[in-house]
Order: C-alpha cells, then structure tokens, then sequence
C-alpha cells in the first residue's frame, strides 16, 4: 500500500488556497460535563483541501468532527463556516448549510436498499427533486459498485462497499465539507488504498474533506495539510509532506 500512495500523491496537484478558510475552529475548548477533553484548538480547511487529523486512539479526533456539525458545543472559542459562526446551529441546520459527516463503522442502515441508504443521506434535501437526482448520478458514476448493487440491501455489501456506500450518503446531502471519521476502519491494505484514490477523486471535484484518522501514513499521503492531535491538544501541524517526514510523526506513527 505504501508505494502505491506515495506515487499517487506525486501525481496530484495541490489544492488552491484561499484568504479566507472555508471551515476554522479557532481556540476551541471542549467539556464532557467536567472533563476537558479539547485544548485550544485551532483547525484551518480551506476550499479544496483535503486536511488530515491524526493521533492515536483517544486523542480527540472524533470529539472534533462531532463538535463540527453540531453534536457537541464548545466552552470557548469559535466553530465558523465560511466565515460565519455556526456555534448555536443545530445538526440539522450544519447539514443543510454543507457539512456532512460520514461516521465510524459507516453506520449504514442494513435493512435497506443501497439506493434507500442513499435516499436517507439526501434528507435535507427532500424537497429539491431535481438536485438529489444529479447528486445521485454523481455518486453513481464515483462507485460504479453501488450502482449496480442499488436494489441490494445495504447489510450484504461486503466491509468496502459499505464503505463507499456509507461516503456516498454523506455526498448525498450536497455538502461543501465533507468530514471523515476513521474511514479505514476494519478496510484491508488495498481496500484502503482504493477508498483513499476516491477521496482525492471526491476534492478533485470541489469538495472540501477532513479525515480524522489513525492511519496516519494514508491520511497524510493523500491530504495537503495535516494536524497531529495527542491529548485533545495540537502537538504539531504542517504540510502533509513536512509532516510524512518529521521525525516526531514517523517514530509515533509511521512505525519508522
């Protein structure tokens, strides 16, 4: 899997960077009633990164996406989104405005069909027949797989179809940012080799994506900048290349 990232990402352009980030979370602490568990935390995603979150189990990684769209509030500091705080909006409301989650485990719902599960994604768009239409011919052409299999239910796809299919409901919804919770979770070598090619394929596209993941050599291999996260606190960012080469990073986390 190592080569096979690594040249993938030579042959990638860098994202264009904005003045403005799409997505920041700027000295943000984060309670679990009188546990501290985010540290002033600060996260830049500009319009077309792909931006990897990395540490270790236990590190606050999901705490993060989950204070994003809305599941968790901070005890300070500012969540803005294209410049506008969205600190008092619901999940719901992150939703419709152009965040989308794609949790751990994928969470995919069993007894239905793949093309229902897609359906579901596409809640808050209900209304706008025409847009869940081209999105769903967009994840179509994305996951060939998916459509294919649109009439199966969703608990027969193997371990990387559910995969795809759980990443496909999240585009459903039409997001600006896409945020990926540890979406190599239980994925072979190879698996998680092709999952990563298609969310470079997915930002190639406009997208914005934050990976949350302990698979650091992957996420970094594949994202344009990167933050290590250890104890609910920044340890160190940088570009996604400083950070495959800094020593701190290979000897915690590449096992090199």
């Amino acid at each position: 899997m190592d080569a096979e990232i690594i040249t993938m990402q030579a042959d990638l352009p860098s994202s264009v960077v904005t003045e403005c980030p799409e997505l920041e979370l700027s000295h943000v602490d984060v309670f679990y009633g009188k546990v501290q568990i985010l540290f002033d935390l600060s996260i830049r995603a500009y319009s077309g990164q792909i931006v990897a979150v990395i540490g270790a189990n236990g590190a606050g990684k999901s705490t993060t996406l989950n204070l994003i769209v809305g599941r968790l509030k901070p005890g300070a500091g500012r969540v803005t989104y294209r410049g506008e705080s969205i600190v008092d909006h619901s999940v719901e409301q992150i939703v419709a405005g152009g965040i989308a989650c794609v949790p751990q485990r994928r969470r995919i719902f069993s007894t239905l069909s793949v093309k229902e599960n897609l359906e579901v994604g596409a809640y808050v768009r209900r209304h706008d027949k025409g847009a869940v239409s081209a999105t769903l011919d967009e994840v179509y052409e994305l996951f060939p797989v998916l459509k294919r299999k649109a009439t199966e239910m969703g608990g027969v796809l193997s371990g990387g179809e559910q995969q795809m299919l759980a990443i496909a409901r999240g585009l459903m919804a039409g997001p600006r940012i896409l945020l990926l919770d540890e979406p190599s979770m239980g994925l072979s070598p190879k698996l998680t080799t092709a999952m990563f090619i298609d969310i470079r394929r997915i930002a190639r596209a406009g997208r914005t994506v934050v990976i949350v993941e302990q698979n650091a050599f992957a996420a970094l291999s594949v994202a344009d900048y990167g933050y290590v996260l250890e104890g609910g606190r920044i340890a160190l960012e940088g570009t996604a290349a400083q950070l495959l080469h800094d020593d701190h990073v290979r000897d915690a986390y590449l096992g090199a």
